[in-house]
Parts: C-alpha cells; sequence; structure tokens
C-alpha cells in the first residue's frame, strides 16, 4: 500500500519545526523575529499571534525538546556521550535534530536514530576516537537485549539432529566490533581505550535477565552465524562455516562445535533441535 502523500504544514507549525530543528533559529529569532517567522510564511493573525507569544518562549520550547532529546540519548549510550564530551554531544545532538530529526514517534527508537546518523561522522572524523562507534552500538545492544520482549522461551526437549535447525532463545543477537568494547568498565567517568582487535560476540541473557556476552573466535562466529541467522540445519551450518573461513571441516572443528553447543545449552542459549 503507498503511503500518502506528503502535505505541506500550516506556516505557523512550519516555523515552529525551524525553530526546533534549525541551528541558526536562536540568533535569527534574537536578532528579526518578525523576519525569521516570515521566513516560513508565517503572516497576518497568525504573525501577530506568534509575536505575542515572544521569541524567549519560542525558544524555552526549543530547549525543552533538545533537553528531552539529549537526556534521552544519554540514558542509552552514557559512556559514548561522556566520551565524546558535553560541547560534542551538546553540537552533535543538535546538528541530527537539524539534518534529519526524528522519524519515530516513539522516544525510546530516538538513541538509535542518533546514532544510525552520528556513527558515520564520527568514523570520518580524526578528532573523535575511532572505537566510538563501535561503543555507542555496543551500549545501544545492551539495552536492546536487556528489554527484548522476547527471551524465556521454554526447551524443545529435542536432542541435537544433524538434519534440523536448531532453536535459541528469543534474546540472542550476534555482533561484531572492530574494537574491544565489550571488555570497558561501565563508569562514564573511565575513558581507557579499548584493545583494536576484531571482536565477535554472541549476547543473551542470562537468568536474572542481565545482558551476558560470550567471546567467539572465528570458527563459532561463523557457525552460529548460519544456525541463528541464517536459520540452517546443523549440518549444512557446519559446512558453510568451515566455507566461510576458507578451511576444511577436520575432527577439531566438529568437536569445539560440539562444545560450543553443550555450552550454550548449559547457559539456556540452545533450546534444542527444531521440531519436524
Amino acid at each position: 500500500m503507498a503511503e500518502p502523500p506528503l502535505t505541506t504544514p500550516p506556516a505557523p507549525l512550519a516555523a515552529l519545526c525551524g525553530v526546533i530543528r534549525q541551528q541558526r533559529a536562536p540568533a535569527a529569532l534574537e536578532a528579526d523575529p518578525s523576519g525569521y517567522l516570515r521566513e516560513h510564511g508565517v503572516a497576518d493573525e497568525d504573525l501577530d499571534a506568534m509575536m505575542a507569544t515572544g521569541a524567549s518562549r519560542m525558544l524555552m520550547y526549543r530547549a525543552l525538546v533538545h533537553n528531552r532529546m539529549r537526556n534521552t540519548v544519554r540514558e542509552f549510550i552514557p559512556r559514548t556521550a561522556a566520551r565524546l564530551g558535553l560541547a560534542r554531544y551538546r553540537a552533535d545532538v543538535a546538528a541530527f535534530v537539524e539534518d534529519t530529526g526524528v522519524r519515530s514517534p516513539y522516544l525510546r527508537d530516538v538513541p538509535a536514530e542518533f546514532v544510525q546518523w552520528a556513527a558515520p561522522r564520527w568514523a570520518d572524523d580524526p578528532e573523535v576516537p575511532a572505537y566510538l562507534p563501535d561503543l555507542a552500538r555496543h551500549e545501544l545492544l545492551d539495552e536492546d537485549v536487556r528489554n527484548d520482549p522476547r527471551g524465556g522461551e521454554a526447551p524443545t526437549e529435542l536432542p541435537l539432529a544433524l538434519d534440523r535447525p536448531l532453536r535459541f532463545d528469543g534474546a540472542v543477537r550476534l555482533c561484531s566490533y572492530a574494537y574491544a568494547v565489550h571488555r570497558l568498565s561501565r563508569s562514564t567517568k573511565d575513558h581507557a581505550e579499548p584493545d583494536a582487535e576484531p571482536t565477535r560476540l554472541l549476547v543473551y541473557r542470562d537468568a536474572k535477565q542481565e545482558p551476558r556476552y560470550l567471546s567467539l573466535v572465528p570458527f563459532a562466529a561463523a557457525l552460529l552465524e548460519q544456525l541463528v541467522e541464517g536459520r540452517l540445519a546443523v549440518q549444512p551450518a557446519l559446512l558453510a562455516a568451515a566455507e566461510a573461513l576458507g578451511e576444511p571441516l577436520d575432527d577439531d572443528k566438529l568437536a569445539s562445535a560440539a562444545q560450543l553447543l553443550a555450552d550454550l545449552a548449559e547457559r539456556g542459549v540452545c533450546l534444542g533441535a527444531e521440531p519436524g
């Protein structure tokens, strides 16, 4: 079904959106409030009403919106925000609001939208630590896994079978980083840098509903990618994982796979074979 065509908002609403989003709005409103409103098409009675409201009240509303955005994003990525520094963090949120704005009607989605916008810009900025995009994604993932309504499903009670896929807990995630950001302190005051090493993780919730991170060797990561994300049966997943690494599926890999799956079953991550 096609989306309905966008309509032009009324001039007062367009002007208020400009006040909230445009970084030049505070200076422009203070210098010439009538001229700024006219730029957005506000005229006649609407102009009189908005001028009576006053630039200071419109700017106060802007400040409330920006404060809410900054506080919400900081709740999800506190260590990232702390490492950016207050001035840069405020500037980045303001630039995000102007450049793309918030698309979701839900405040909880704003942090992910911000990181999606900011991460490539941080990666291209030599003044920003190279690991920061990984840390931001990791902090978002932590909240995502912690609050996922899925998870805690009952085991299938079916043993592993080579010709069947495996069922995994609904909160499980796979992720990869260029930096070992999962080992950083959770303190916002600790700005130690992570080791620069390729990092592959399986993320799950433990019995206390806390996110846990299991570091994976390359074969384990390749195998779980096929089993968890590809939904392949065990045998083709083993073959595909070895092929992805350009290595033979030898006895050592089969033994390590058996040990991995047994460990995941003990952790409540692997719930058994899917029913036929």
